[in-house]
């Protein structure tokens, strides 16, 4: 009698732990959507890289994006802050043949920089172009700094112009002519170009080489060279640079 006891309490205690026990929660069957297996399908979409492109249209119809800010170097005066943004290029083959001159020059005066563009470039007052970024106006070097220089350009003639600077930066300059974004042209006084021709050769610069810049002695009409003659340039150097090859819409 004692053992069947204990044989009901056993059962008894055995039920009621198992109906103690949480139930396991049924596991969720991830379902997918026709649509969203089409999606899963699909390659990822490669994210576009951003254009570099800054200077869209020809230096007198155009304008500037993204444009690049000239950063004023020692012994340089920028005369118009708000007018000095261009394409990176430019500036760069700029502030190049600008340092490497003064360097070799240390006791020349500073260097009047002019304008290049306004930020987005466009119209701008006093130019003809000077719209897409790819111009700029560079002062001249005189033996002696003329008075009012270098907040304003100074005409130079054979006895005040600074000969072997002026051959120096144009050289510089001339130099890009071959890489992206170089120099395209550059605008100076015809008479002004017969004097820096005729010293650089008298200094040692070849001929061959000083008819790739210049336009003298061939006339001030003549389709030579990269320097050309534009009237009231006797001021200043004005350089224009090609488009990089980044700026497809550029011409």
């Amino acid at each position: 009698m004692r053992a069947l006891l204990f044989v009901v309490l056993g059962l008894l205690l055995s039920t009621a732990t198992a109906y103690a026990r949480p139930k396991r929660k049924a596991k969720k069957v991830a379902t997918v959507t026709k649509a969203e297996s089409r999606d899963l399908e699909k390659p990822a979409a490669k994210k576009q890289p951003r254009s570099r492109a800054q200077s869209f249209g020809a230096p007198w119809s155009g304008k500037l994006v993204d444009s690049t800010k000239f950063r004023a170097p020692e012994r340089t005066h920028v005369r118009r802050p708000h007018r000095a943004f261009a394409t990176r290029t430019t500036i760069e083959h700029t502030r190049r043949a600008i340092i490497e001159t003064l360097q070799a020059f240390p006791k020349t005066h500073e260097l009047a920089i002019g304008d290049f563009s306004a930020p987005h470039g466009g119209w701008l007052s006093e130019h003809n172009s000077h719209q897409s970024g790819r111009d700029v106006d560079l002062g001249l070097f005189y033996k002696k700094r003329p008075a009012g220089y270098p907040d304003s350009f100074i005409n130079a003639d054979e006895r005040t112009l600074n000969t072997a600077a002026m051959w120096a930066l144009i050289a510089k300059l001339a130099s890009t002519a071959d890489d992206d974004g170089g120099v395209r042209v550059m605008f100076l006084d015809f008479e002004l170009q017969g004097v820096i021709y005729r010293w650089a050769k008298a200094n040692g610069a070849s001929v061959s080489r000083l008819n790739k810049i210049f336009q003298y002695p061939h006339g001030r009409g003549a389709s030579a060279g990269l320097i050309r003659h534009e009237p009231n340039h006797g001021d200043h150097l004005h350089v224009r640079f090609n488009c990089a090859a980044a700026d497809t819409r550029c011409r």
